[in-house]
């Protein structure tokens, strides 16, 4: 068992540490997990955290360049610094002068957004806003080497190396796309600092797959054995299984564990929300978000994934209040701006919801579910050109996000470009291996591009899914959805394959009792209809063809053909 006394004392002073550097996202991390802790009736030693003696000649220094950053004069913050003699000090000096690079960048390019949500970008505009990007690109290399040499001169010329300054190399040899580097910084400054919560997430951004999380973790556990054996790396492992989609029963093990250490800590029961969602598990995901919000009312994160969800589900009224009451608590936050796009897109005013979605953009740049959103309502409006420039953005944030790479294999399937549709589809589909919608689209494409055999694989893999899925509920029974069945039918037919073709069409028509009537197992029951006619099972055509329930005429008049064929037959 983890010593909780060791961690309570470990995540106060680094709450204390992070929120001094102006770190506020690391900092309420730590500051929920504190109070998440498994309550104790121990005496709680309140010292501040030591200071060496450089960060004691820097406090005055320090204690203004922060009330200047939370004036948001970020430069004025750097140069307030500039004679200063500690690490944190000097980390502070070049995390102001950053973020101040960001604010600068945002500014010159008008907002970070170029979509108009009625049309592409005009030529002029275009060539205009390239032109502008290239100037403040160079800019911004050139700030970037500047604070990568600072820093690494201030710890080579110490001889010490600082938790904070390796994680602000991390941060821009990852915007750098040096990913190798960006890990090597970061797990330096984890093995010096680890509850930098921040630190971590940004470590995340640097993998593509869970073979790079499982390469790493290995690595940590040889090299570090201390980090490895923290309760970070473990809050790390979980993460990692439910951001790369990995098996249920590792994950369901690891949140149990952490879960007897951090019983009150809603970032467990958020991860507990996301794993059920990735899942298609909605209604488990919306009763465990319910409890979260009923602990924290006034809690705005991940509500943008809840309203989505709440979208998927039509739960149009409960999305409504969700829309006012996240209006109430901060209108101005990203989250609450999806929310309401989410409640006008359920009305069907997609251009308030564009509206909405770039408004959440303007107010976060690097908020996921906006970009890849309103590139569902770019292709609602049908406008596939800007769909693709939007969820091109979410997949640059993270490419792990198998949504916005699934949308641009829409975007592309609705422009007729099947072998692109294919590709995305196929990045998608590695991200979320056990999705059957992902099969399905894969399905279809290699369909349009006649690559049959590969189109009766993927769809076999999606049936394979979705009976995995019901027997994983408990359904005893062989069930599946009719489109998949149709599709695998349709295609064994166009390749002769008869006996096939009679199994998924029985298959789809045995779907009736579960699914109703739907326009696929209607299209089944003519079929076979038509299939017993020719095979003189008269009875049989007879009972399949006089309940025929499909609004087509023409197959309204073969249907009747084929009942009055075959009970002419049965007469005679």
């Amino acid at each position: 068992m983890v010593e909780t006394t060791q961690i309570r004392r470990d995540l106060y002073l680094a709450s204390l540490t992070l929120t001094n550097l102006n770190l506020f996202h690391a900092a309420k991390w730590c500051s929920e997990a504190l109070n998440g802790l498994v309550s104790t009736t121990e005496p709680f030693d309140f010292l501040p955290p030591p200071l060496l003696e450089d960060e004691q000649a820097d406090q005055f220094q320090l204690l203004l360049a922060k009330n200047y950053f939370n004036c948001k004069e970020f430069l004025r913050a750097s140069r307030a610094l500039q004679n200063c003699r500690s690490g944190n000090g000097y980390f502070f000096k070049l995390y102001s002068l950053y973020i101040s690079l960001d604010k600068q960048v945002s500014e010159e390019l008008d907002g970070i957004l170029h979509l108009n949500p009625k049309s592409v970008v005009q030529d002029g505009d275009g060539e205009d806003f390239a032109r502008k990007s290239l100037e403040v690109s160079g800019e911004v290399k050139k700030t970037y080497v500047s604070i990568i040499l600072d820093a690494e001169n201030f710890m080579k010329e110490h001889g010490q190396e600082n938790s904070f300054l390796l994680y602000l190399l991390g941060i821009i040899y990852n915007r750098k796309s040096c990913p190798q580097e960006a890990q090597k910084n970061l797990a330096r400054s984890l093995e010096l600092f680890p509850y930098n919560w921040s630190c971590w997430q940004e470590l995340f951004s640097t993998f593509t797959s869970y073979n790079d999380v499982t390469e790493f973790s290995e690595l940590i556990r040889n090299s570090s054995s201390i980090l490895a054996s923290s309760v970070m790396f473990q809050m790390f492992e979980l993460v990692a299984l439910q951001e790369f989609y990995q098996q249920q029963p590792v994950f369901e093990e690891k949140l149990t564990q952490l879960s007897t250490i951090f019983p009150k800590f809603s970032f467990l029961d958020v991860q507990k929300f996301l794993v059920a969602y990735h899942r298609l598990d909605y209604y488990l995901a919306e009763s465990i978000f319910d409890d979260i919000l009923l602990n924290d009312p006034m809690r705005l994160d991940d509500l943008d994934t809840y309203s989505n969800m709440l979208y998927v589900m039509e739960k149009k009224s409960k999305l409504s209040y969700l829309a006012q009451y996240a209006s109430h608590i901060d209108k101005f936050r990203s989250e609450t701006c999806c929310v309401i796009a989410n409640y006008h897109s359920m009305k069907g005013e997609h251009d308030k919801s564009i509206m909405y979605y770039i408004r959440a953009l303007t107010l976060n740049k690097n908020c996921l579910s906006a970009w890849t959103l309103m590139g569902h309502e770019f292709v609602e409006i049908k406008n596939s050109h800007a769909a693709i420039e939007s969820y091109r953005r979410a997949v640059d944030i993270n490419p792990k996000d198998f949504r916005a790479w699934y949308g641009l294999g829409q975007a592309y399937e609705v422009l007729d470009m099947h072998l692109y549709a294919l590709y995305f589809y196929q990045k998608a589909t590695n991200l979320q291996p056990t999705d059957k919608r992902m099969w399905q689209a894969i399905g279809n494409c290699f369909e349009k591009i006649d690559k049959l055999e590969e189109a009766i694989q993927s769809f076999e893999k999606a049936l394979a899914i979705d009976n995995s899925n019901k027997l994983n509920d408990g359904s005893v029974a062989l069930s599946a959805e009719p489109h998949i069945c149709y599709k695998l039918a349709v295609i064994s037919d166009k390749l002769g394959r008869q006996r096939e073709t009679y199994k998924y069409m029985r298959l789809c028509f045995e779907q009736e009792l579960e699914w109703g009537i739907t326009d696929e197992i209607s299209k089944a029951r003519l079929w076979l209809a038509r299939h017993a006619l020719e095979s003189k099972r008269f009875e049989e055509a007879y009972e399949l063809a006089k309940e025929f329930h499909l609004t087509n005429a023409n197959s309204v008049e073969e249907a009747r053909a084929i009942a009055k064929e075959a009970r002419s037959r049965m007469i005679k």
